[in-house]
């Protein structure tokens, strides 16, 4: 005879949708593995993000995790240099635990962990990096939350257009990062009648730009600089720029971190600095996701509302709804089936679409202009 009680637990599992079951096939955590800039020059960028990111998960964790289960982030730190990110990412992937890696701050961290996510079958999720390297139709299991730089610099040529821009020279980071800022003005520069007279490096994780801005602002002189790195050498290159005479405008990148920028260079130098940004203003309470990041930042005791936590935090809620339509037993295969069929999905005003063939979430690129 069927038990009556084991009858009742199993159709109140189907009408919930099976949590318990689900649990039970997570285990009582489900572990993510990330590796992003927590210290050195970069720092504020892995920082800000995985700010947004834990918030969010806290709050997923407070209302029941997934199915029951916490979700954890085994977040380690690479200082934005490749051959750390490299063992970080080793040591993740050989972890059975970890389903999936998540939140990867830069192109050339990023671009080191895609043998691995190849070579594991592992998900790679939200990295913070627009780079085209992880956009290539051969990589089905790179989910990208974020627009491309492709996209961002499309529409800071057009802005450029706009103002008067004709000529320009470009300041990139000498990595893969750097070249991918850079090629990607070079596909769209023409289209809107802007020359690009001249170009000039800097080290990763340095802010050594003396040769640069004698290349860029003495040597051959532009009407406009477009940077392709991060704060604080974008910082120390617009400083020294402008103590030299240079008065014509700035333009960069969102990866060089528009508040952290901001604040690297003070008030008066920030001023009329055109930085692209791939979400929402994170001011804009109007948006629901806005609020309800706003509300879990200060849950988690951090009242400071940047793009970057945004960003963060966006793309936690996408590796969230992957893991609640991932199929039990939970495993690093089921979760990728259960972000691509993710589809069109509206996150409260910040939209993404993932499916067959679809892994790119965003297009959206904004501008904002320093005040």
């Amino acid at each position: 005879m069927r038990n009556p009680r084991r009858t009742l637990l199993t159709l109140a599992a189907a009408l919930l949708g099976a949590p318990s079951a689900w649990a039970s096939a997570a285990g009582p955590e489900i572990r993510i593995g990330a590796s992003a800039a927590l210290s050195g020059p970069a720092a504020g960028l892995g920082q800000r993000f995985h700010a947004g990111a834990g918030a969010y998960f806290n709050q997923l964790n407070a209302q029941g995790g997934i199915g029951g289960a916490r979700v954890v982030v085994d977040l380690l730190d690479d200082a934005y240099e490749s051959d750390k990110a490299d063992l970080n990412t080793r040591k993740l992937v050989e972890d059975p635990r970890v389903l999936a890696l998540f939140g990867y701050v830069g192109t050339p961290t990023s671009n080191m962990a895609l043998p691995y996510v190849k070579r594991w079958s592992i998900p790679f999720v939200g990295a913070y990096t627009g780079a085209d390297v992880l956009r290539s139709p051969y990589r089905p299991l790179v989910f990208n939350v974020r627009a491309s730089y492709r996209e961002e610099a499309q529409q800071l040529a057009v802005a450029m257009k706009i103002a008067g821009i004709h000529t320009l020279n470009v300041f990139y980071q000498a990595d893969l990062f750097g070249r991918a800022g850079l090629e990607a003005m070079r596909a769209v520069a023409g289209a809107q009648g802007l020359q690009i007279l001249a170009t000039d490096t800097v080290k990763r994780n340095t802010a050594e730009v003396a040769e640069a801005v004698e290349a860029l602002v003495q040597a051959s002189p532009a009407d406009a600089i477009f940077m392709v790195s991060t704060y604080a050498s974008s910082a120390a290159f617009v400083r020294q720029a402008r103590a030299k005479g240079f008065r014509g405008r700035f333009y960069a990148l969102s990866f060089a971190g528009m508040e952290q920028l901001r604040h690297a260079l003070g008030k008066p130098l920030a001023k009329g600095l055109t930085v692209a940004q791939v979400v929402p203003d994170p001011e804009d309470r109007a948006l629901p996701v806005v609020a309800e990041y706003q509300q879990a930042m200060r849950e988690a005791g951090d009242r400071q509302f940047d793009s970057i936590s945004l960003e963060g935090y966006l793309a936690a809620k996408v590796m969230a709804e992957g893991l609640r339509r991932a199929k039990a037993p939970l495993t690093r295969e089921s979760l990728a089936q259960g972000l691509e069929s993710v589809g069109q999905l509206d996150l409260g005003g910040f939209h993404v679409h993932f499916g067959p063939g679809q892994r790119n979430g965003s297009s959206l690129v904004e501008l904002r202009v320093l005040p």
